[in-house]
């Protein structure tokens, strides 16, 4: 005969077994060769860089999350953080967090601050998922499923020009349903860019372009009536995201679809910027904007205000998973097939990322535009030691 089972025995254990032992930190990060920088209109960079955390809990589990930014900075704030978390329940990580931000209210709208708290909560989450024997995605109720939508982002702005738009494209062309380019550099040269783009990837994909902020509405306007003909899927980014006036210009008077959000670092700010009227995709980073449990708020408000999510990626493999477990999460709205409109996962497509290659133990999956959902609990993946050791930075 079954014996009933002890629930508050087994609960007992369970919370005892998601205490908080320790909170570890590793900054990573790859370098380019000075003729290898790559970026947007605003900037080239020649280095990738993030922090990886490593929440310990009693029960041996280790959840490992990302951050957003130069790991120095990060470093002092997830020191601050740390003295919050260790020997509280992960099951309490929402209250935590709220108390965490209550506290530093002065600082709290700091990107840095935003982007220790959003490993923190991520690396909780993974945590979790594991002690429960559940996928992040299902913990936060998401139905199951085997992979996501993913678009290729890549068509970067090379300095020197070692890698042409259209080399970049070629590369990577009849693989996605969905690219993304940068632009922002003069409305001539928008035009030509996304003219290449269409000839080379073809009429029956989305194409993105990022202006990453670099126009003012005038100009972002006359960008996004220039670029039309082209049938851009979205422009993101047209106006600097500290310029909501610009937003609010672009509200009744834009020819297409508009993207923003990755900078905004929690959901008063994105409150903000849905407020303009000038945004239709709200893009939070969950390595930055406070992790699943700020993203969540933003999701359901952006639902409350008409408007559709997908998650911005830049960083390592960890923050890829992260924001796909979040798309995963979300159900379809309005419409009830959930491809019907998609909840689009940027997915970096340059040709040298070692922190999305070399990162995990298995290699992310993807097949014809879509991320394969680790099938494990948390995240689902594991980080090679080795590799780890290689990326890690000393600062």
């Amino acid at each position: 005969m079954n014996q009933p089972l002890d629930t508050a025995r087994d609960g007992a254990a369970t919370v005892r077994d998601a205490r908080i032992e320790s909170i570890d930190m590793v900054p990573i990060g790859s370098f380019l060769p000075a003729d290898g920088g790559y970026g947007s209109a605003r900037e080239i960079g020649h280095a990738r860089m993030a922090t990886l955390v490593f929440v310990r809990l009693a029960s041996g589990i280790v959840g490992v999350g990302e951050c957003y930014g130069p790991p120095k900075t990060t470093r002092g704030y997830l020191d601050i953080l740390r003295e919050a978390y260790i020997g509280q329940s992960a099951f309490d990580h929402r209250v935590i967090w709220r108390r965490m931000t209550n506290v530093l209210y002065h600082v709290r709208a700091q990107s840095q601050l935003a982007a220790a708290v959003s490993g923190l909560d991520i690396a909780l989450h993974d945590g979790i998922g594991q002690l429960l024997g559940l996928p992040i995605y299902r913990l936060l109720g998401g139905e199951e499923q085997a992979s996501v939508q993913v678009y290729a982002s890549g068509g970067y702005f090379h300095e020197p020009a070692a890698l042409s738009l259209e080399a970049q494209l070629e590369r990577v062309a009849g693989k996605f349903e969905g690219y993304k380019i940068k632009i922002g550099r003069g409305i001539k040269s928008d035009v030509e860019r996304m003219a290449s783009a269409r000839r080379i990837l073809g009429d029956d994909v989305a194409i993105m372009a990022d202006i990453n902020g670099a126009y003012t509405a005038d100009i972002a306007l006359e960008a996004m009536e220039a670029l039309a003909p082209f049938r851009p899927y979205w422009i993101e980014e047209p106006v600097a995201p500290e310029d909501l006036p610009g937003f609010r210009r672009l509200a009744s008077r834009r020819s297409g679809r508009v993207a923003a959000g990755e900078a905004s670092v929690n959901a008063v700010e994105f409150r903000e910027l849905a407020a303009t009227g000038g945004v239709d995709v709200l893009m939070p980073d969950l390595n930055l904007c406070g992790g699943f449990v700020e993203a969540l708020r933003i999701a359901d408000m952006a639902q409350l205000n008409g408007l559709r999510i997908s998650p911005h990626v830049w960083g390592s493999a960890v923050g890829i998973v992260a924001a796909a477990h979040y798309a995963a999460a979300l159900a379809p709205h309005p419409h009830p097939a959930r491809d019907h409109t998609p909840t689009w996962v940027e997915f970096d497509v340059s040709a040298d990322n070692p922190l999305r290659e070399a990162l995990l133990s298995q290699p992310l999956c993807l097949d014809h535009g879509r991320l394969a959902l680790p099938k494990g609990p948390g995240l689902g993946i594991e980080i090679d030691r080795e590799r780890l050791a290689a990326l890690t930075l000393d600062v």
